[in-house]
């Protein structure tokens, strides 16, 4: 039998040209999805396995189901400062919910709600290694999407002033993919550099998908939300 994420046409990144896939289908893609990461941590646990190989293809298989399959599916969903809805096109969700519930169902081990309601930088410095996150102050959005295409192709993610997404770098183009509260106020795809929610006095980009996310996803380990000093609960 083929896998259901071989079966499915390839999303658009352009939310205007490509319908989404049906609720039906995205529950398929997330139970698939997580039947490939049970099989890749068995490999991953297997005495002698080339564990950087195995990595590395894990990573190229989520990025690809996120990128092509997950995030699509929500384009078109209503923004809402307070949504958190765990359906695409199924009531409102806010852009904090947007992202935690994407790497939800993607296979990785998130405190969904915890996560959504924090600030962004705390978003941020929970999912990126330290030496991949870039700071930029009152600068203009050129320049943030160029430290991006610098950085290579991926996924990333960006905190804003008042505002969070993700960052996808196709390797022809830089894309902002979020719950926007902005025009029409959906989750959309579109042009970083045009993008009007990536006009902010603060930029904050972390980049996903390196060793320590990936080796959480392979182990189904949890990636704990970030608690800023001198806030750390007490018994």
């Amino acid at each position: 039998m083929v896998p259901i994420l071989l079966l499915l046409t390839l999303a658009s990144v352009d939310a205007e040209r490509d319908a989404p896939l049906p609720e039906r289908a995205y529950a398929e893609v997330v139970s698939e999805l997580e039947s490939r990461r049970h099989a890749f941590s068995t490999r991953w646990h297997q005495p002698g396995a080339e564990r950087m190989a195995l990595r590395d293809e894990a990573r190229a298989t989520v990025l690809d189901a996120i990128t092509r399959h997950l995030m699509p599916a929500w384009y078109g969903t209503p923004w809402e400062f307070y949504g958190d809805s765990q359906t695409p096109r199924t009531g409102s969700i806010a852009c904090g919910y947007f992202v935690s519930t994407v790497l939800r169902d993607a296979g990785f081990r998130v405190e969904r709600t915890q996560m959504a309601q924090q600030h962004a930088e705390y978003i941020v410095k929970a999912l990126a290694p330290p030496k991949k996150i870039w700071r930029f102050r009152n600068r203009p959005v050129s320049g943030v999407v160029d430290r991006v295409r610098r950085a290579g192709e991926g996924l990333y993610v960006v905190g804003l002033d008042y505002h969070v997404g993700f960052l996808w770098n196709d390797s022809a183009r830089v894309w902002m993919c979020h719950a926007s509260y902005l025009g029409e106020a959906t989750v959309v795809c579109e042009d970083a550099l045009t993008s009007p929610a990536m006009v902010s006095r603060y930029h904050v980009v972390g980049k996903l998908l390196e060793n320590r996310m990936m080796d959480a996803w392979l182990e189904g380990q949890v990636l704990p939300v970030f608690i800023p000093p001198g806030q750390e609960p007490t018994d």
